[in-house]
């Protein structure tokens, strides 16, 4: 509810079919189908159908273990016999490098009787795996130029037959090739790391080559603080990744993320900027991520939404589409949220720390739906999953104010009085924006019964809390739902005057003006608004000149004010529940303007 309202006053059944298991004739059972039909093949046919089913078919998967590791020997390349040393020294090194990172199990070198017996295997890597029962093997090969040696290595999910890791070459002196070999050795290290650990994961995929295990950690522990929504942690940490591994441009862009998501949009915009002088080098993904990101600096909404939807098609994890599912309820297209967020589980408990913000936007996209039971049902589910936690509650009050649903909502009431303080939460704000609810839905008498309820509250405060800022915004807010207007008037131009450059501030003044008559001073209001050129305001002014022409009864107008500020940023999401829209709730151009894409 808190985000509801500070985004809008501070601008701020599918069934899958599984084919039939199917197995190969055996050529006895081959000759009785033909012979039962009657059908004359020429031998040669037959033998050529037995041929390929024989080569053909799919070797059945021995059972290894996807989660261990195994090294193999690098390949000497040279065509000097006396560098076969160097292969041995180099899975040696590696093997010590993986088992120091204690993630995943790392199988000891077969002995030379057991590889001999696997070399019979027509696939090297296919035997080592079948004498270690690892799936997943590390193997490399080096050439001589000169007196440079180079290495190469992959890693290959044997039982998936593809490579999963891939690495530019490292050379270096052959006379000393264990240097030569340690930025590859760091790179398997981080990225055999990565792959293995589900926070990070998602990230790591979408790069050109895996981190360097000291990048990896860096990372690894900025994405957990960056989960717990501790931001400036987060930045410390992704910065220091890339100060590690340079070309990990990706570290960058989530320190942007972290700046955005904290208001501080010069410095998000600042790392931007750093990463687009590297655009030739990043992957697609990375692009799109970064394309995200400007364009939400911008305040382009539509582009952001596209890049989202480009990574989420592309990338099949968690984070993928839980961002797709962000930028639809801005950008007005809550069905396709809901979509997105079906397919994801919200008690995985590696997305446990973001799982509140997955109920956060499904609830807000049922509500834009106009789904209010099933948004609900889901806010009860994320409630019983964090029931320590506000918000949850915030979105179970949302929903039942929406359904008119008085009685329920006195407990939830009475239920946040029991929380401890939360930073940006009250009951008193909790029954504001459920006031605010009943309204919007028809609701007014009980509206209010809620909001004189709200003012109570606001007024029973100690002083010393009655003396903040938030107190002081939120109480006139409630005078300005109930259209007490000399009240409200007094505590904006009070607040107003200690922040000048408060938008929602000036905006409430300029409505309060329009509803008491005094149009010249509304107008003058709304100028001001439009004079306000600062970067990244997001449509802010234009969204408060639309409520203010709105409430002076320019209903053409504030539609086309709203449209623009919708295209400078301001987020649909945001836009509901807006008291000074309801005198065009019958408008055909706001219903259509409003009403969800898609």
């Amino acid at each position: 509810m808190r985000a509801e309202l500070e985004r809008i006053d501070k601008g701020l059944p599918t069934t899958e079919r599984i084919a039939p298991e199917r197995k190969p004739f055996t050529s006895k059972e081959i000759t009785v189908k033909f012979q039962s039909k009657k059908l004359i093949i020429p031998a040669l046919a037959v033998a050529a159908v037995i041929a390929a089913a024989i080569i053909f078919w799919p070797k059945k998967v021995s059972n290894l273990d996807p989660n261990l590791v195994a090294v193999a020997v690098f390949e000497n390349k040279t065509g000097d016999p006396k560098l076969d040393y160097i292969g041995s020294m180099a899975a040696e090194r590696i093997m010590q490098g993986l088992e120091e990172i204690r993630q995943f199990p790392v199988a000891p070198m077969p002995s030379a009787e057991a590889l001999s017996s696997g070399s019979r295997e027509r696939d090297k890597l296919r035997g080592l795996a079948e004498v270690t029962g690892a799936g997943k093997i590390v193997h490399g090969d080096y050439y001589l130029q000169g007196e440079t040696i180079q290495f190469h290595a992959w890693v290959q999910d044997v039982i998936e037959r593809k490579n999963i890791i891939s690495l530019d070459p490292a050379s270096g002196p052959v006379a000393d090739p264990a240097a030569a070999l340690e930025p590859l050795r760091l790179k398997l290290m981080g990225g055999l790391a990565g792959f293995f650990e589900p926070i990070i994961k998602d990230f790591v995929s979408v790069l050109k080559e895996p981190l360097n295990i000291e990048a990896y950690k860096e990372c690894l522990e900025g994405g957990k603080a960056f989960m717990r929504s501790e931001y400036p942690k987060a930045i410390e940490h992704f910065l220091r990744a890339a100060e590690n591994d340079p070309n990990i441009h990706i570290a960058i862009i989530q320190a942007a993320i972290a700046h955005l998501n904290q208001g501080q949009y010069a410095k998000a915009d600042e790392l931007a900027q750093k990463v687009e002088k590297s655009r030739a080098d990043l992957t697609s993904a990375e692009r799109l991520l970064l394309d995200w990101l400007q364009a939400s600096l911008r305040g382009d909404r539509e582009t952001a939404l596209r890049s989202h939807r480009q990574l989420a098609s592309t990338q099949t994890g968690w984070i993928w589409n839980y961002r797709n599912a962000y930028s639809a309820t801005y950008s007005n297209y809550p069905q396709e949220a809901v979509d997105r967020l079906d397919r994801l589980d919200p008690y995985d408990e590696i997305w446990k720390d973001w799982s509140p913000h997955y109920w956060n936007v499904l609830t807000t996209a049922h509500h834009m739906l106009g789904n209010h039971k099933r948004e609900l049902k889901e806010a009860r589910r994320g409630r019983e999953q964090f029931s320590e936690i506000l918000s949850m509650l915030t979105n179970e009050v949302r929903a039942a104010a929406a359904l008119g649903r008085t009685e329920e909502l006195q407990k939830l009431f009475e239920d946040s009085q029991r929380f401890p303080p939360q930073r940006g939460y009250s009951p008193g704000i909790i029954m504001l924006g459920a006031g605010r609810e009943l309204r919007a839905h028809g609701f007014k008498e009980d509206a209010v019964r809620v909001l004189s309820r709200a003012l109570e509250w606001f007024q029973s405060r100690p002083n010393e809390e009655k003396d903040s800022v938030e107190y002081q915004y939120y109480r006139a807010i409630t005078f300005f739902v109930l259209g007490k207007w000399a009240e409200a008037k007094a505590i904006f131009e009070k607040i107003h005057s200690d922040v000048p450059d408060s938008i929602a501030y000036l905006g409430y003044m300029g409505a309060i003006a329009a509803y008491t008559g005094d149009k010249e001073e509304a107008v003058k209001v709304s100028k001001q608004l439009e004079e306000d050129k600062r970067l990244y305001l997001f449509g802010n002014p234009t969204y408060w000149q639309a409520r203010i022409a709105a409430v002076l009864g320019e209903k053409e107008g504030a539609v086309n004010l709203l449209r623009r500020a919708i295209k400078q940023g301001f987020a649909y999401s945001s836009i509901h529940p807006t008291e000074d829209f309801e005198s065009l709730a019958d408008f055909p151009p706001y219903i259509q303007l409003i009403n969800p894409k898609g």
